[in-house]
């Protein structure tokens, strides 16, 4: 068993390492410790599937082993954000007030047509509009226009707009929501009512949705032809 654990904690190391040095760009969404502990756990969680010889507590203790270090490391870099960078990487200024920053491009190994893709896809034309492109560290590019190239705002129009909130999802597919009835302080009873006030049924709706400002959205149900 303590050769399991031993090898178990190497193993992690070394992958932790391996992910630290080919760089953000392969991780996607996930974090480097992340992606580490995604990839032990569906290896290890395989080995007594495949082989039945394979006692199901040598996957077992490494997965154990697996989260501990998990929950361990996310403590440690809570409680000292210096070792973050360490286990994982910082993010990259790609654009500073307008302008590229080449060198730093070429040390994470970004190609100018993968950013100016990504620029397109933002809805970004030039890369003078862009006040900062920062690579973050689950991978994505994080887009800043300047003032003069952002659209104007509410504020810069003098325009005092409401509030409404955000959509809460009372009823999909014909089926109640309960746990956002009680998130409104809400119950069956008053849903009910307001149904039976629009002449409707649960059961002939598709989406009802209300907003903070109990704005009712609803969509019925199509019938089958």
């Amino acid at each position: 068993m303590a050769t399991i654990l031993m090898r178990t904690v190497l193993i992690y190391i070394l992958l932790l390492a391996t992910m630290r040095l080919m760089g953000k760009r392969q991780l996607g969404e996930l974090e480097i410790s992340e992606l580490v502990t995604t990839l032990l756990i569906s290896e290890i969680a395989s080995l007594p599937i495949a082989d039945a010889n394979i006692p199901v507590m040598h996957a077992v203790i490494p997965l154990i082993t697996i989260l501990t270090l998990e929950v361990i490391l996310s403590v440690v870099l809570l409680k000292c954000p210096a070792l973050k960078n360490i286990a994982s990487a910082r993010p990259s200024v790609l654009i500073r007030h307008g302008k590229l920053d080449q060198r730093e491009m070429r040390r994470i190994r970004i190609s100018i047509d993968e950013l100016i893709s990504e620029l397109r896809q933002s809805g970004v034309c030039s890369i003078e509009d862009v006040d900062y492109a920062i690579l973050e560290q689950n991978g994505k590019i994080s887009i800043i226009l300047k003032r003069q190239a952002s659209p104007p705002s509410a504020e810069d129009l003098d325009i005092k707009l409401k509030e409404n909130g955000i959509m809460h999802a009372l009823i999909e597919d014909g089926k109640i929501n309960d746990y956002n009835l009680r998130l409104l302080r809400k119950d069956r009873s008053w849903l009910e009512k307001y149904l039976t006030g629009h002449g409707k049924s649960s059961r002939s709706i598709f989406f009802l949705g209300i907003d903070d400002e109990e704005n009712f959205y609803c969509i019925d149900k199509e019938r089958d032809t």
